[in-house]
């Protein structure tokens, strides 16, 4: 019996059990596609190099703190980056009588580190909720042109080329809330930030 199999109901859940020096032994569906890859492209991967060299070391430590208690859990917001996009998920690894199981999900916090001034977190509101850029410097009281210009500066925080890319990177970062209607963004994202 795999350790996957001791955890109940796995179908559809984003989990992968690891060994002792911390390789993917077994990946659900579920978790391979948080990574755009197949099951078998992750076994026998480190599990602390999935999140980039920046995360590397703090997953280290922990998988190791965790490895010698034998029991217990850490969490983590760890961003992934795939081709062009960056998506944020919500990293938990349980220990279970030595046995590391390792549960991955998209996250429901802004992107670490993102902030969007007040008037470019208005701004992507609207967009986000369809109005067109005349209609929301109308509504915001800022000329067409200032509105161009920090979408602009939108698409660029977001890694995005056009306003439907911009707008769903926002939702995949964490950036815009997504069970707010109409559209906000998530606690925590406005802040002092020049670019943004």
């Amino acid at each position: 019996m795999s350790i996957l199999d001791a955890v109940p109901e796995t179908s559809g859940r984003n989990l992968a059990s690891l060994d002792d020096s911390f390789q993917l032994c077994e990946v659900t569906e579920g978790f391979a596609d948080q990574f755009c890859c197949a099951c078998d492209d992750l076994v026998g991967a480190e599990f602390v190099r999935l999140f980039g060299s920046e995360a590397e070391v703090l997953l280290l430590a922990q998988c190791l703190s965790l490895q010698a208690k034998g029991e217990g859990f850490f969490r983590e917001h760890l961003s992934v980056r795939r081709q062009r996009m960056r998506q944020l998920l919500k990293v938990v690894v349980h220990a279970d009588g030595g046995a590391l199981v390792a549960a991955v999900q998209p996250s429901g916090q802004p992107h670490t580190g993102f902030t969007l001034s007040r008037s470019n977190a208005r701004i992507l509101e609207r967009i986000a909720e369809g109005w067109t850029v005349e209609q929301v410097a109308a509504g915001i009281e800022m000329t067409t042109r200032s509105v161009r210009y920090r979408m602009t500066t939108l698409l660029t925080l977001l890694e995005a080329g056009s306003g439907p890319s911009a707008i769903s990177n926002a939702y995949l970062w964490g950036v815009l809330d997504p069970v707010a209607w109409p559209p906000r963004v998530a606690h925590g994202v406005v802040g002092q930030s020049w670019a943004g």
